[in-house]
């Protein structure tokens, strides 16, 4: 226990050392809101990826994780993928720095700031919010209407990339993760749309 707290003591000064100056720097929200914008980029992506492996033909071909741990860990990134969001948009918004603004974060093309990259992302957060709050009435309006909704999220996380790469000012640095996330949900929307058509249209087991 003491040992706990010590680590946690020396931990908390160092920390406070070097992120004591960022406090005081005027790119403190712009730096909060890219940060927070790639972290929900990365919950998104990991979103996308349990949701296309949780109803991919292949899966049957696993026993583990089981399909109830898949959709818990689906559920839980969407709710941190909303999380962060809303942490990098209220970030961006109170950056006077970028001006964005609060209209930028919520009309398409009224940012000062890279208008149609911006806009990128505000459609992929009103879309974000269809496929989340179909998900969530997913009980109560039937399969026939969320689901077409909810197969909207691979072209949620197309124009969230899109926005990443084209708004970000560190995007050429941070190229290796886009092409690893994008590879990621290409090659599973791709196999599980060819396995599932070789199903349909042949029975054949792929």
């Amino acid at each position: 226990m003491a040992g706990i707290l010590v680590v946690t003591v020396v931990a908390g000064r160092i920390a406070g050392a070097h992120l004591l100056p960022l406090l005081h720097d005027r790119m403190l929200p712009w730096i909060l809101g890219r940060s927070l914008g790639l972290a929900s980029y990365l919950a998104l992506t990991g979103m996308i990826v349990t949701g296309l492996w949780l109803r991919h033909p292949w899966r049957g071909r696993f026993r583990r994780p089981a399909a109830s741990t898949i959709l818990w860990s689906h559920v839980a990134l969407a709710a941190c993928t909303l999380t962060l969001l809303a942490g990098h948009l209220t970030a961006l918004a109170l950056d006077r720095y970028a001006g964005v603004g609060w209209i930028g974060v919520a009309v398409p093309w009224t940012s000062h700031y890279r208008p149609t990259p911006v806009a990128l992302g505000v459609l992929a957060l009103y879309g974000m919010v269809l496929v989340a709050g179909t998900a969530a009435l997913a009980g109560s309006i039937g399969r026939r209407i969320w689901f077409p909704v909810h197969s909207v999220a691979v072209a949620v996380f197309c124009a969230t990339a899109a926005h990443g790469i084209l708004a970000g000012s560190d995007a050429s640095g941070l190229r290796w993760l886009y092409v690893a996330t994008c590879s990621m949900v290409v090659v599973l929307q791709g196999t599980r749309w060819v396995a599932g058509t070789l199903q349909r249209n042949g029975g054949v087991q792929v």
